[in-house]
């Protein structure tokens, strides 16, 4: 007997691959969209992170410069920039004069990377300027260079390992798959 052209038991292999080829496609498409994710939370927790520390590093300052104790808002910018996130803290008064700063600080133009070629001494650091206030009145700033690679080296250690776990998921998945199917085969 000739088989004809059309055959259900081809049809429906047919149609069974191409759903398999579509999971497969949806499996690296979410796994790619929470690798996204992911990193759009890592960059919110960083920015979150960072401007508690510079308000807070504010609020420490403005009782130190309402003062004028320069010997405590030394000893603030030393505490802040001991903190492995942190590169350097500066303090300045309300005309952007230089008032108190760590030892390890830099310029803003060398932390900005101004004077090398295409700013390179810049790359991978985040420079926030946060005003200190007292009695509803600005009395000083505070810079804080932070290292992104440093915020950002943990979470990104955590989220490789996720990612990695996740493909090796998808990877057992589609080996139990085909396990399953070359178990299950009928001859």
């Amino acid at each position: 007997m000739k088989e004809s052209l059309f055959s259900l038991r081809r049809f429906i292999k047919l149609i069974f691959i191409g759903l398999l080829v579509l999971m497969l496609v949806a499996i690296v498409r979410n796994s790619v969209y929470i690798s996204q994710g992911n990193q759009q939370i890592q960059t919110k927790q960083l920015q979150t992170l960072t401007k508690l520390l510079i308000s807070q590093a504010a609020l420490s300052a403005s009782d130190f410069l309402v003062t004028e104790d320069q010997e405590k808002l030394r000893y603030l910018a030393n505490q802040l920039a001991r903190d492995t996130l942190v590169s350097d803290a500066t303090v300045y008064d309300n005309s952007g004069v230089k008032i108190a700063s760590s030892t390890n600080a830099k310029t803003v133009r060398e932390s900005l990377g101004m004077d090398t070629p295409l700013g390179s001494e810049g790359i991978g650091k985040q420079q926030l300027v946060e005003p200190i206030f007292s009695q509803d009145a600005i009395i000083g700033y505070v810079r804080i260079t932070f290292e992104k690679g440093r915020v950002t080296a943990f979470s990104d250690h955590h989220y490789r390992n996720s990612d990695r776990a996740m493909f090796l998921m998808i990877m057992m998945s589609f080996l139990s798959g085909v396990l399953l199917t070359l178990v299950l085969r009928r001859k």
